[in-house]
């Protein structure tokens, strides 16, 4: 057998893979050079203006190939986790040479100083900025004014102002045709700047609104021009503001799909007004409001409502009525709810439980209540497939009651339920035993216990003979004991 030689061996297995070079191997192309270095220079740039200020900045030290694509790269300054100054900001904005696409500074940078901020922009690489956040603190009385620099930026999607005065003088002189975005958050606004300056923001597609959180004094009332909006919304939030009562009446936000209303003060009437307004609305978030005793759902396209409530008997909901919405998929209820509250108004009505039938997630966080009241519950949504409920179950012996009625979700529809507060004491064990017992497509059953409760192997073998695990209806139902707070489960959900 003779010799091979390199040079040999090299041609045939050129000839042997028809003349086609094999693949570079370790991920390096041509010169041995890293294939994503092969991309154009605009392209690195971009990746760099995705990440964060201080790495991106880091990419110089990769290789000489991306030694000057910083320099050159969209900026996105953002100091949002404090790892650069105000001495950085100041030479990123005098030595970059690209242009800015983002520049959001906290008061920590700016420091309630409306000069530095009013310098920096009007740096020449912001001139086609497209998002604006910045806020001073929230705690200085007066705020400080806003730079007239602040309202330059016709090519603006996205703008944040917080905890500052708007200049009266320039409010005439905004002009966003492309904002989509705006923020204002405890803005000292007169009702003329702000009329003038929603008027300057044509595509709007999402706005939010809201005053510092005091609760030693009354909510400031919201704007009256804070309702006149571009008919291109989508999301609005409102938060620690009082509506008065002309105002709702009065709005119109044809395509507004999600309404936040976030520890405001509005009247039954009002807020009943505002959601009429809202015939395309799907999502609806009432978190800490008060004012009104009488919540009543009407709405064609809701499909998610999410309440929660203080303890205070001020802000205690009364009355939750359920009366036209045919696609209603989720319901998350947090709050007191005592005996006496009207939950659903009309319970036996042919009507209203076909409009039930729609309810496919239910999200329950009550106070004590008897077993009857929970299942009533239930009554409501045949076809509930997923129940989150979190109660302190009261001490009274329910047996009775479970062989007394059917229910069609647990027939058919019920597969993920979740259990909070869960004791294992009698009245918990009963109640746990029902759905184990009765369930017949449950999946998952899963049963929270305080972290203090402490859960031993011998503790939860006991709980499992007492639920008569090996007993229940639905064959591959998975039971399981946690100490979780149970929020990434709802999120799941």
């Amino acid at each position: 057998m003779g010799v091979v030689t390199r040079a040999q061996a090299k041609r045939r297995s050129s000839h042997q893979s028809g003349g086609e070079q094999p693949p570079p191997k370790g991920g390096r192309g041509v010169e041995g050079a890293d294939l994503i270095s092969l991309l154009p220079d605009e392209i690195l740039g971009s990746i760099i203006s995705l990440l964060p200020t201080d790495q991106g900045a880091r990419t110089q030290i990769l290789s000489s190939r991306w030694r000057h694509l910083w320099r050159s790269a969209p900026l996105n300054l953002e100091d949002g986790v404090r790892r650069i100054n105000e001495v950085v900001v100041s030479r990123i904005l005098a030595e970059h040479q690209g242009v800015a696409r983002r520049f959001s500074v906290s008061p920590f940078i700016i420091d309630n100083d409306s000069d530095k901020l009013d310098r920096w922009l009007r740096s020449p690489i912001l001139d086609k900025l497209q998002e604006l956040n910045f806020s001073f603190y929230a705690t200085t009385w007066p705020s400080p004014p806003m730079p007239h620099s602040a309202l330059r930026f016709s090519s603006l999607r996205v703008a944040e102002f917080g905890s500052c005065e708007f200049p009266d003088d320039a409010a005439h002189q905004v002009h966003f045709p492309n904002l989509q975005h705006l923020t204002l958050g405890s803005v000292t606004i007169s009702e003329d700047s702000l009329r003038a300056m929603l008027a300057g923001c044509p595509a709007l597609e999402k706005f939010v609104f809201s005053y510092m959180d005091d609760r030693e004094y009354l909510p400031e009332p919201l704007p009256p021009s804070a309702l006149h909006l571009s008919s291109t919304l989508r999301y609005a939030e409102f938060a620690c503001c009082q509506f008065p009562k002309p105002m709702a009446c009065q709005v119109h936000f044809p395509n507004l799909q999600q309404l936040v209303l976030e520890t405001v003060a509005i009247s039954e009437g009002s807020l009943h007004a505002m959601l009429s307004g809202c015939p395309a609305l799907n999502n609806l978030l009432l978190g800490f409001s008060s004012g009104f005793l009488q919540f009543r759902i009407n709405s064609l396209k809701l499909k998610h409502v999410e309440m929660y409530f203080h303890r205070s008997d001020a802000d205690r909901l009364q009355e939750l009525i359920i009366e036209n919405a045919p696609c209603l998929e989720r319901l998350d209820y947090r709050g007191p709810l005592k005996l006496g509250t009207t939950v659903f108004k009309g319970l036996h009505d042919a009507r209203m439980a076909t409009v039930m039938r729609t309810v496919t997630v239910l999200a329950l966080r009550l106070d004590n209540l008897r077993l009857d009241v929970i299942f009533n519950f239930m009554k409501c949504f045949p076809c509930m497939e997923k129940l989150y409920i979190k109660t302190h179950i009261a001490r009274k012996n329910t047996q009775r009651y479970y062989s007394q009625d059917r229910f069609e979700c647990l027939d058919h529809h019920l597969k993920k339920l979740w259990i909070g507060y869960y004791s294992g004491e009698r009245p918990h064990v009963a109640f746990a035993k029902f759905f184990v017992l009765n369930a017949s497509v449950l999946e998952s059953l899963v049963l929270n216990v305080h972290p203090c409760k402490g859960i031993s192997g011998r503790w939860v073998k006991n709980q499992r003979r007492q639920l008569q695990i090996e007993k229940k209806a639905s064959i591959g139902a998975q039971i399981d004991f946690t100490c979780d707070d149970g929020f990434s489960y709802l999120c799941d959900i």
